[in-house]
C-alpha cells in the first residue's frame, strides 16, 4: 500500500485480550504506534474463556465485547494512527494450541479490512517464533502480510509498567493507578447507606465519600421533593416513583464513572420501595425491577428505631430479595462510632 506521494505505508499490528486494558498495554501500544504509519490493535475475545476470567476476578460487572473495544477506542481516540479491530476466538483451542485456526481467522479479518501488515509487535518472547511460523512461512501470507514482514519485541521486561492483566483482575484496588479511567467503573465498589429518616445516613454518606476522596450520590427522592414538588412530600403520586428510580439510577451510573475505587450512595432501591408501600400500599414494579437487577457491593444499614414502620418494612424487603447488609445500631446517636465502624467494614471488604 502506498500514500499519495508513492511512498510505502507501514502498517503494524498488536494482538491481545486486554482483559482489562491497563497502562502497561497503553504504553506498549503507544510505543509501537510511533514506529508505523498505522497501528491496528486487535481485541481478541472468547466468550467461554472471558466468563472464567471474570469469575476469578474482582470486577464488579462483566464487560461485554463492545465494552472492551470501547476501552481501547476511548483511550486512543486522539491518536489517529491507532485503529481498533475485533477478533472472535470462540471455539479455538486455548493458547498455546489452536494456532492454525487462529491464524486463519486473523488472515480473514485482515482481508475483510483490506489490510497488509508490515510489522507484528509483541512483548511476549514466546510468541515470536509462532508468529514467524504461521504468518511468514505459510503459502497465502503474501495476501495480508508483506513479504518482508517483521516481528518486533517492545519492552519485554515491562520496565515502564511492571504490571499484568492478571494482577489487575485479582488485586484492582492495590493496582488502581494502572487502570485507565474508562475501565475503572468496572471495578468500582458501590456502597449504599440505608436507614430511616434522621438515622444519620445522609451525613454518613458524605463523610465516607470525603474520607475515601471519591464520589457520592444524594438520595434523589429528597431532591425530587424539593425541586419538583416544592418541598411537599404529600404531593407524591404513583408515577413519581418510577421517575425517581430512573434518575437515581442515572446518578449512580455517572458517579461510578468518576469514582476512585468506591462510590457512596445515599439510599438504594429497597429503601425507595418502602416509601412506595407506605404511601401507595404496594410495591412499585419499576422499583422492583431495579431491586432485582442492581447490585450494591456493600450495604450499611443504620438502625435507629427497630420498631418504626419504615424499618420493619425495609427489613422485610431486604429479606425477601435476599439482600445482604451490615447493621450498625444508632441507639446512642454516637455518629463518630458509626463513622469508624463503617470504615472498618469497608476496609475489611476491600482487603478480601
Amino acid at each position: 500500500m502506498k500514500n499519495n506521494n508513492g511512498k510505502k505505508i507501514k502498517n503494524g499490528i498488536i494482538f491481545g485480550k486486554f482483559y482489562p486494558l491497563h497502562t502497561g498495554h497503553v504504553d506498549f501500544i503507544q510505543r509501537a504506534g510511533g514506529l508505523v504509519e498505522s497501528l491496528y490493535v486487535i481485541v481478541c475475545t472468547d466468550k467461554k474463556r472471558d466468563i472464567e476470567l471474570f469469575k476469578k476476578s474482582k470486577m464488579k460487572k462483566m464487560p461485554t465485547e463492545k465494552d472492551r473495544i470501547r476501552f481501547a477506542e476511548q483511550t486512543f481516540k486522539y491518536q489517529d494512527n491507532i485503529k481498533i479491530l475485533h477478533l472472535s476466538e470462540d471455539n479455538i483451542p486455548p493458547y498455546p494450541n489452536g494456532w492454525k485456526e487462529w491464524t486463519k481467522r486473523v488472515k480473514e479479518l485482515l482481508s475483510e479490512n483490506h489490510l497488509k501488515i508490515d510489522t507484528i509487535f509483541t512483548n511476549e518472547t514466546q510468541d515470536v517464533e509462532n508468529y514467524k511460523k504461521n504468518f511468514i512461512n505459510s503459502d497465502d501470507s503474501y495476501k495480508v502480510f508483506d513479504k518482508e514482514l517483521k516481528v518486533e519485541t517492545i519492552d519485554i521486561l515491562r520496565n515502564n509498567f511492571h504490571i499484568s492483566a492478571t494482577e489487575v483482575r485479582k488485586n484492582p484496588y492495590h493496582n488502581w493507578q494502572y487502570i485507565p479511567k474508562y475501565v475503572r467503573e468496572f471495578f468500582v465498589l458501590k456502597v449504599a447507606i440505608i436507614g430511616s429518616e434522621n438515622s444519620g445516613k445522609t451525613n454518613l454518606t458524605n463523610k465516607l465519600a470525603n474520607y475515601y476522596n471519591t464520589s457520592c450520590v444524594r438520595e434523589y427522592r429528597k431532591k425530587y421533593i424539593e425541586e419538583v414538588l416544592a418541598g411537599k412530600s404529600d404531593n407524591m403520586q404513583y408515577e413519581d416513583y418510577s421517575r425517581i428510580a430512573y434518575e437515581h439510577n442515572r446518578e449512580i451510573t455517572d458517579s461510578g464513572a468518576n469514582a476512585d475505587k468506591l462510590t457512596f450512595i445515599d439510599t438504594e432501591y429497597t429503601s425507595l420501595q418502602v416509601f412506595s408501600i407506605i404511601n401507595t400500599g404496594e410495591e412499585h414494579p419499576v422499583i422492583k425491577d431495579f431491586i432485582k437487577n442492581s447490585k450494591f457491593n456493600i450495604i450499611i444499614y443504620i438502625e435507629k428505631d427497630r420498631n418504626k414502620e419504615y424499618d420493619k418494612i425495609l427489613k422485610k424487603l431486604l429479606e425477601k430479595y435476599n439482600i445482604k447488609y451490615f447493621t450498625i445500631k444508632n441507639e446512642e446517636c454516637n455518629f463518630t462510632k458509626i463513622y469508624n465502624k463503617s470504615i472498618e467494614i469497608i476496609d475489611d471488604f476491600i482487603s478480601i
